[in-house]
């Protein structure tokens, strides 16, 4: 123990007496005066205003419009417009990736169209082929195969950008799971 309180044990629970009533709120008393440069000064310290009688303010409750329903009303807003932000986000990713596979089904189609012809160049140089005016043109099958060829690197290209670089993207970007699912 201490030796502040040794000899005296009163001196302890006087010391616990003091903090609580130290803790307890107290109501100050009042004082209005008039301050040498005119103006009203309201203290609670008598020495402030010595000649000063103690001062009780007239209580007037105002009510406050209810803040709670209007920032529920906000945030119900705010809610709105970012799950129209995220929805509008969501199908410009959703659409990026329609443009995606729509370029692949392009590409494959244009093979499909050209691959009998391909096959056809197997047995000579060149092939007779129309065009949808029923026009009928001579092409070379080195230059039919190339092309061919280009059509492969391009759904190569294509698959690959739809596979790993759209997603990678997307997710960079802050995309939300499920996105391009």
């Amino acid at each position: 123990m201490n030796d502040t309180y040794r000899g005296n044990p009163m001196k302890p629970a006087l010391a616990i007496a003091t903090a609580l009533l130290l803790a307890a709120p107290a109501s100050a008393e009042l004082f209005r005066c008039t301050g040498p440069d005119g103006k009203t000064i309201f203290t609670d310290q008598k020495g402030v205003c010595p000649d000063a009688e103690s001062f009780e303010p007239d209580v007037v409750i105002h009510k406050a419009p209810n803040v709670s329903k209007e920032r529920a009303a906000i945030a119900r807003h705010r809610q709105w417009t970012d799950e129209r932000a995220v929805d509008s986000a969501a199908q410009a990713w959703k659409q990026k990736q329609r443009d995606a596979r729509a370029r692949i089904d392009q590409i494959q189609q244009r093979r499909e169209k050209m691959k009998p012809y391909v096959t056809h160049c197997n047995r000579g140089g060149y092939v007779t082929v129309r065009d949808d005016a029923g026009i009928q043109d001579v092409v070379n099958c080195s230059k039919l195969r190339h092309e061919f060829a280009q059509l492969d690197a391009l759904e190569e290209d294509a698959t690959r950008y739809l596979n790993d670089v759209l997603p990678e993207e997307c997710r960079k970007a802050g995309c939300l799971p499920g996105w391009l699912r």
